[in-house]
């Protein structure tokens, strides 16, 4: 029987996702991914991950804000600054070490590719960062509010603290966010407030682990620390 799961943040961390991979027995064929978006950047293995995404049948590729620095450079070769300082000097480099064994234009289609957030049948949203408006993304101002967002996850913050949940939660029956690492609570597992999922647990940090879930049942596998995985 397939299952539907969703991962974190990836950042260039091969070692863990093979991990979250493995310990899930996530099937290739049958299973469906959807994954957080930030696939790039940070540790010295993008080529490869986008490799193995690429070889899941039912994938579900959101975007990340780093993701879009990458398909940039794909596209037009813009090399941002703030991007090559933030983990992007690790995807090119990963890039130009697997130039010859990867098919680089599938790379660049996988980029280009990536979906904003997905609704599936049960009203769950999927986004990298957050939106603000109740109905979703595609009622704020600009969907790249989606890429970048943090607002939601400190709302529903906030709202935990007052016991009173936002407003901006309301229109979904849950919400699955990354982008926002829950080490900066000082967590490294999944962290969940009223509706909302937050499944960045820091794999593109030295402290952090990435995650996979069973979107239904919301068991979780995670990998080790990604500094003991890169040492």
């Amino acid at each position: 029987m397939s299952r539907t799961f969703v991962m974190g943040d990836i950042h260039g961390n091969l070692r863990a996702f093979e991990q979250c991979v493995e310990k899930s027995s996530f099937d290739n064929n049958t299973d469906t991914l959807i994954q957080l978006g930030d696939v790039s950047d940070r540790y010295p293995d993008t080529a490869l991950v986008v490799e193995e995404l690429l070889s899941i049948q039912h994938l579900v590729a959101i975007r990340g804000n780093h993701d879009s620095w990458t398909n940039k450079w794909f596209s037009i070769g813009l090399k941002d600054p703030t991007w090559l300082a933030n983990g992007g000097q690790e995807t090119v480099d990963s890039y130009k070490k697997e130039a010859d064994k990867i098919n680089m234009d599938a790379h660049h289609k996988f980029f280009e590719d990536q979906v904003n957030y997905y609704v599936d049948n049960e009203n769950r949203i999927f986004v990298h960062g957050g939106f603000t408006h109740p109905k979703g993304p595609k009622h704020d101002l600009t969907e790249n509010q989606c890429l970048w967002d943090r607002s939601l996850w400190e709302d529903a913050q906030i709202g935990k603290k007052l016991e009173s949940k936002p407003h901006v939660l309301s229109g979904f029956e849950e919400i699955f966010i990354g982008h926002t690492p829950t080490l900066n609570l000082f967590e490294d597992q999944p962290m969940n407030i009223f509706n909302v999922w937050n499944l960045d647990t820091g794999a593109g940090h030295a402290s952090g682990r990435l995650t996979i879930m069973d979107v239904s049942t919301k068991e979780y596998w995670q990998s080790d620390v990604s500094s003991e995985l890169y040492k």
